[in-house]
């Protein structure tokens, strides 16, 4: 009789893992109740003490360590916005990670820009900054990092290359709420950074995004690209430069502060469930988490990241285990799937952009990436069933290889 799920044994999870997210309550109905008996869906013209969207502002600048936020309508608009705040112009390079969602390079190109795909560090996924050295020319307006999965690239050595060719930073912290580095919360450490509050994000009003700085000037662009071109305490047919509604809604920044009252708590648990299963999925072996960096001081998470290691499991391909683990009833995935310049949006359609030798990139995608949802570190009761659904699978090599035959 089959022991693995996928040849019909029984499953560890037999209704599949599923995690209650967002997780919700009172305050949440009664801030969207307050708005609704308000009257006021919208901020413009409300104060901001009497806005909830500008009390969010305030209150998400302050616990990401900047000194200001723009709420804007989702995230990849947090990065297009700050980019035109930095005056990027048709032609103009960004330099990009190869391995990230879609939306940070066509934010670049949404803006007119150039995306410069360039590969990443085998051992945390994030921007290799020996690759974004040998990216920069003279056509080069800024570098685009992200925090993939939430945890943090080396922001010491981007600033050092931003520093030295004076070129300016975006952040993309659509994964890293929470994330730390060196006991300051990404997003402003040096330029500017984006947040998004998609559904699936670990704050979130369903959508939503934000900025945040510490430079003053910037901040204000931003404003009055977010807000038709509006400059703060003008009038309301008054538009200084060329911009867009991309507003928050008073809905949205509501939900916002009650689910930030939240995140603290939450954090906690995805970091305190997420270092014990990657020890324990360490003990098996050919289950590798992403390298510990001591400089990270607090791990937001969006993905729990496994580095499969196939030789450990008789030489059957990533995408075999995962059929296993899924059978198993854990919703497990490859990440994204694919390098961003492999999608068709990039390889059919015209679109400039340029890709540098991305060797580490590719096998990550192709070979070695496993993905957890950030909810299944809210319950260690998942954890443990990652575990086991895992532990299963090594201790009966034969079935896997016997799965991957069958493929």
């Amino acid at each position: 009789m089959a022991h693995l799920a996928a040849l019909g044994g029984t499953p560890v999870a037999p209704k599949g893992l599923t995690a209650r997210w967002p997780e919700t309550g009172d305050a949440e109905r009664q801030a969207i109740l307050q708005v609704l008996e308000k009257g006021e869906w919208c901020r413009v013209g409300l104060p901001d003490e009497h806005s909830e969207v500008a009390q969010f502002e305030r209150e998400w600048a302050s616990y990401h360590d900047a000194r200001y936020c723009i709420a804007v309508c989702n995230g990849t608009v947090a990065l297009m916005v700050a980019l035109w705040a930095l005056d990027l112009r048709h032609g103009d390079e960004v330099i990009v990670p190869a391995v990230t969602f879609i939306a940070t390079a066509d934010a670049v190109v949404l803006c007119g820009g150039v995306p410069v795909f360039v590969d990443i560090d085998p051992t945390t996924y994030q921007i290799d900054p020996d690759a974004v050295e040998a990216a920069v020319t003279e056509r080069t307006k800024a570098i685009c990092v992200v925090h993939y999965a939430g945890y943090p690239c080396d922001l010491d050595r981007i600033r050092a290359i931003a520093e030295k060719h004076g070129l300016p930073v975006v952040e993309d912290c659509a994964h890293a709420h929470g994330t730390e580095w060196r006991g300051r919360k990404v997003g402003a450490h040096i330029t500017c950074g984006g947040f998004s509050f998609q559904q699936s994000k670990s704050l979130t009003a369903g959508e939503g995004g934000a900025v945040v700085t510490d430079d003053g000037d910037l901040a204000d662009r931003i404003w009055a690209l977010h807000n038709c071109g509006r400059p703060k305490g003008v009038g309301r047919y008054e538009h200084h430069i060329v911009g867009g509604n991309f507003r928050l809604s008073e809905w949205q920044g509501a939900m916002l502060r009650a689910q930030l009252r939240r995140l603290p708590e939450q954090t906690r648990r995805r970091m305190e469930n997420g270092a014990w299963l990657a020890e324990q999925l360490r003990q098996l072996g050919g289950l590798e988490p992403l390298q510990r960096d001591e400089r990270i001081t607090q791990r937001g998470y969006y993905f729990f990241v496994i580095r499969y290691n196939a030789e450990a499991f008789g030489g059957v391909h990533r995408d075999v285990f995962l059929r296993a683990l899924r059978a198993e009833g854990i919703p497990a995935f490859a990440g994204y799937g694919v390098p961003v310049y492999r999608h068709p949006s990039y390889t059919e359609s015209g679109v400039p952009h340029k890709v540098l030798p991305c060797p580490n990139a590719e096998h990550a995608c192709a070979h070695e990436q496993i993905t957890l949802s950030n909810h299944l570190l809210l319950d260690r009761a998942h954890c443990q069933a990652v575990v086991d659904a895992c532990a299963k699978i090594s201790m009966h090599l034969d079935e896997l290889r016997q799965l991957a035959a069958s493929a």
